[in-house]
């Protein structure tokens, strides 16, 4: 498993970051890969492989399903997309221009983005007591947000929201 690079796009945008990494790497750069990283980097959401191909296939019909899918294995391979194993839902993805942790709520499948140093202490924790070393970008605490925790009132679902 590939860990995270950074992406931060000082030298042109996050694609063109992504990309030159993948030129690097001695990849090709296909429409496939191409439109995987624009719709990635087109939100902050954490996207399924189906949501990814729904977006990419709209733009370029033509592009097989499992060409997106190679295409994400390659990104993952090199650092340049993060992916999250959601208890039992779909894996989801996002561009991994930086180190952090998720808060998954268990209830409505919301994914929620914490600071690195959020997680920490737990990484730190485990392997002091466990000899594990935690790969932050695929540390997730599973609980309820702040909505479901409140309960399932038609008030608290209509404020329902992870945008």
């Amino acid at each position: 498993m590939a860990f995270l690079v950074t992406i931060d796009g000082v030298d042109g945008t996050r694609i063109d970051t992504v990309l030159r990494h993948m030129r690097e790497r001695g990849g090709r750069i296909t429409t496939a890969l191409r439109a995987v990283v624009e719709v990635l980097d087109g939100t902050d959401d954490h996207l399924t492989a189906q949501d990814i191909a729904t977006a990419v296939q709209a733009a370029h019909p033509a592009i097989h399903v499992s060409t997106i899918y190679r295409a994400l294995d390659r990104l993952s391979e090199a650092g340049m997309v993060s992916h999250l194993h959601v208890g039992h839902a779909p894996v989801v993805y996002h561009l991994g221009h930086d180190h952090h942790g998720h808060l998954v709520c268990g209830r409505c499948g919301a994914v929620v983005d914490v600071p690195a140093t959020v997680m920490r202490p737990v990484a730190t924790q485990v392997a002091r007591d466990y000899g594990f070393t935690v790969e932050p970008s695929h540390l997730a605490l599973g609980g309820l947000c702040s909505v479901c925790a409140a309960g399932s009132s038609a008030d608290a679902l209509s404020r329902h929201s992870h945008g």
